[in-house]
């Protein structure tokens, strides 16, 4: 079945999601952004309407997917006209899903656990989407949509979604802090960080078929104390030192 959609929302989330069920064949009906700028520029994309407040939320869209920053969900949740009869879902990690319930009938959410961006749009077809509804007539249709951009879709309650977030902020955010202070770390001393790329891409390749567990290397992690000595004598600030230190301790007392 295919669906005419309105998007709160004109960010990361909103246009890949955009994107990808336009491709599907879906109609994108309207976009509604504080941005006005950014909202004419997704809504053009695919001939839909926009506006700039929730009071322009035309009611003849079969959903209404929430795409803002985490922290203005319950404000912008707040400004939602009485009536509205879409199913209205939203698309974050961490919220949860029954911050709807008092501002609508039919509710969801369908959540893509990736990194996005709307400057480097991609296919969302291997793309892990968690879903949750508020009712068997909702379940239907908000797995019907996602089934149509992503091959991956999973039933995905509040309290796992959380945990999946959290893990994600060790797995992406914290794993490319570490890329960070390691760039920052060569470029201190006129080092070229790209050398490290192959390490770091064939690293991820082998989480495909491997318990990363089995996979960990490294000095720690053979316990080869000279080595790990004579790189911390190496490092002067005193911060970067102690987070060697901390993780090369994790990595030899629980790896």
């Amino acid at each position: 079945m295919k669906y005419k959609i309105t998007f709160i929302g004109s960010g990361n989330v909103a246009t890949n999601l955009a994107h990808a069920f336009d491709s599907a064949g879906h109609t994108i009906n309207q976009v509604v952004s504080r941005n006005e700028e950014h909202a004419k520029a997704l809504a053009s994309k695919f001939g839909a309407y926009y506006g700039i407040s929730l009071s322009e939320i035309h009611n003849d869209s079969d959903f209404i997917l929430i795409c803002v920053n985490d922290e203005v969900y319950k404000e912008v949740i707040g400004q939602f006209p009485h009536g509205i009869k879409s199913i209205i879902c939203h698309t974050s990690g961490p919220v949860r899903m029954d911050v709807l319930g008092d501002y609508a009938t039919e509710y969801g959410v369908i959540y893509p656990l990736q990194s996005l961006t709307k400057d480097n749009v991609k296919s969302m077809l291997e793309v892990p989407v968690f879903i949750e509804w508020s009712s068997n007539n909702s379940k239907e249709k908000i797995r019907d949509l996602a089934d149509s951009i992503s091959n991956r879709v999973r039933d995905v309650n509040s309290d796992d979604r959380m945990k999946y977030h959290i893990a994600a902020v060790f797995a992406n955010n914290f794993s490319n802090l570490m890329y960070v202070l390691a760039k920052d770390y060569l470029d201190s001393h006129e080092l070229d960080f790209k050398n490290l790329l192959p390490i770091i891409e064939e690293t991820a390749l082998r989480l495909r078929q491997n318990n990363p567990r089995n996979v960990q290397t490294g000095p720690a992690k053979r316990e080869d104390i000279a080595i790990v000595d004579k790189h911390l004598s190496m490092l002067s600030n005193i911060e970067l030192k102690e987070i060697y230190k901390k993780l090369s301790h994790y990595i030899m007392t629980e790896l």
